[in-house]
């Protein structure tokens, strides 16, 4: 196991808001993806929750990173061909609905 997926699977998820494995599944298929910058952003986003749980970034400079990141791929799908903008748009869609929405309830 790694720190990311011992992180995220020491959640206690009691609400049922946070889909544990969903969010592990779309970062190991974001890091697989075509796209480098897809790769890229899944590499940080895992980063990030490493740094997280290490206490090296707070959860408000978590979401900050988060919504820079969200900014960054809605610039980079302008230059993306089709397919790679759903990925891109996948990976961003589902950190927010996972990360932000339900990983930040946790902390």
């Amino acid at each position: 196991m790694s720190k990311f997926t011992d992180y995220i699977d020491g959640f206690a998820d009691k609400t049922g808001t946070l889909a544990k494995e969903e969010l592990k599944e779309l970062i190991i298929s974001a890091r697989n993806d075509k796209s480098e910058f897809v790769r890229l952003q899944a590499v940080n986003v895992e980063h990030w929750i490493v740094m997280l749980a290490a206490g090296q970034v707070t959860p408000a400079g978590f979401k900050r990173l988060v919504a820079k990141m969200d900014v960054l791929t809605e610039l980079e799908t302008i230059k993306l061909e089709v397919a790679a903008k759903v990925s891109a748009q996948r990976l961003a869609d589902g950190i927010q609905k996972h990360v932000i929405d339900g990983l930040c309830k946790l902390i």
